[in-house]
């Protein structure tokens, strides 16, 4: 496949976000063992942690505290690395993806800048050599939705499951086309989300969009990560589900 999914820079800082949301959980969730979160942090910071890129290093503990904090404000979008190439310089979202961003926080709430992004590259409003994460990040939170491009948005109070696996949120998105045995196909991107983390617990490319693909998705990422009480997703005919089950 094209570099839309799986591009180098793009996947390690992916990768660093889910490395840090595992520093953190332990203080997120509660679970610790030491007398207090400063005294976790501080055992932790004793040895080092490994890097995607496969790097060991050793950080001072009051920098997992900043991860606590950025993930407290933003969720898993604030554990993303911050790329350097987008200080000093100004990347314009179009007004197509602008559009595109509004009819998506109106159809999904509660779906992230994170996967915003993916699927505005996904769908081709934007090219991701052209345009990043952070952008979308920053419309998104300097905006909150309000704009004269969509009249007809609705403020929503912003809401989110008490604890992982409470609440795992699904989609689908049309994906790239590849050529296979001479044959260019279409390509489709099932993924499901933990509505309290924002982890990704599942995801996987398929040719067909349909209710057995998505069960395929869903049964291995309950098989990873254990039952959810319900599924928040889109609701179609073809796929026959219930919006939340």
């Amino acid at each position: 496949m094209s570099n839309t999914f799986n591009d180098k820079s793009y996947n390690e800082a992916v990768q660093t976000a889910h490395m840090r949301f595992a520093v953190i959980a332990p203080v997120i969730q509660g679970l610790f063992s030491e007398p207090t979160k400063t005294a976790y942090y501080k055992k932790i910071a004793e040895k080092p942690l490994k890097m995607p890129d496969g790097r060991e290093v050793l950080l001072n503990f009051n920098t997992f505290e900043k991860w606590e904090a950025r993930y407290k404000k933003d969720r898993m979008d604030g554990l993303m690395p911050r790329s350097r190439s987008d200080k000093g310089g100004s990347r314009v979202l179009p007004d197509t993806a602008i559009a595109e961003i509004f009819r998506l926080k109106q159809q999904f709430p509660r779906i992230n800048a994170t996967l915003i992004y993916t699927k505005l590259i996904a769908d081709g409003f934007i090219k991701q050599s052209e345009v990043s994460v952070s952008a979308v990040q920053r419309f998104i939170k300097k905006n909150d939705l309000k704009s004269v491009n969509n009249l007809n948005i609705k403020d929503r109070k912003a809401f989110e499951e008490e604890f992982p696996g409470d609440m795992y949120q699904a989609d689908t998105c049309h994906s790239i086309y590849i050529t296979e045995n001479g044959t260019k196909r279409k390509t489709f991107l099932y993924h499901i989300v933990d509505d309290h983390s924002r982890l990704i617990v599942g995801a996987k490319f398929f040719y067909n969009d349909n209710a057995y693909n998505f069960q395929l998705v869903l049964k291995e990422a309950v098989a990873r990560h254990g039952l959810c009480k319900k599924i928040y997703m889109d609701y179609t005919e073809e796929k026959t589900m219930p919006k939340v089950f």
